[in-house]
């Protein structure tokens, strides 16, 4: 069983890209701890709601076995916090996977994981990570080779979930 730590925008996260990755992978036998900028109540861009177990700031993306940022328009409030780079890196520099779906990729490629790597992500995102050096893909999900999964959008929330899986089966 693995650790994962899901991140979520306080208000605005694209309930989809949260739930549906967090369904899969508690079906898979992994335990999904909920992060976001603070502990509590967080709120879907349908109305959908999810709790906050803890703080970005509070915590480590080393002390997981892998870290997913869910999208959404409200992710964009994450795009320059120092926390969620912080744990992103930590993530990438233990050699967990790391995963984006949507606007959040955004995050990763503000953390600097992208550069140089295959990405994917809402096309209205695509020059954002141009701009931070990724290889934009034209694909639902990519899986770079180094572990960092990103998904285009809503429609690939259960595909992208089955990539993070796939990466998460020898730590099991």
């Amino acid at each position: 069983m693995a650790e994962v730590l899901l991140v979520v925008a306080p208000r605005g996260f694209r309930d989809e890209e949260a739930l549906v990755p967090k369904a899969r992978l508690e079906e898979a036998g992994h335990r999904v701890t909920v992060a976001s900028t603070g502990t509590g109540p967080c709120r879907g861009s349908l109305g959908s709601w999810i709790r906050a177990e803890v703080s970005l700031a509070e915590t480590r993306g080393d002390r997981y076995d892998a870290v997913i940022f869910a999208g959404g328009e409200g992710s964009l409030s994450l795009v320059d916090d120092a926390s969620a780079h912080r744990v992103a890196r930590e993530a990438q520099k233990a050699h967990r996977p790391v995963g984006a779906l949507c606007a959040a990729v955004s995050v990763l490629a503000e953390a600097g994981l992208l550069q140089g790597r295959r990405a994917t992500a809402w096309p209205e995102r695509h020059a954002h990570l141009v701009q931070r050096g990724a290889v934009i893909c034209d694909e639902g999900v990519v899986t770079d080779p180094e572990g960092i999964v990103t998904a285009a959008g809503p429609a690939w929330a259960a595909a992208f979930a089955d990539a993070m899986i796939r990466l998460l089966s020898p730590r099991s």
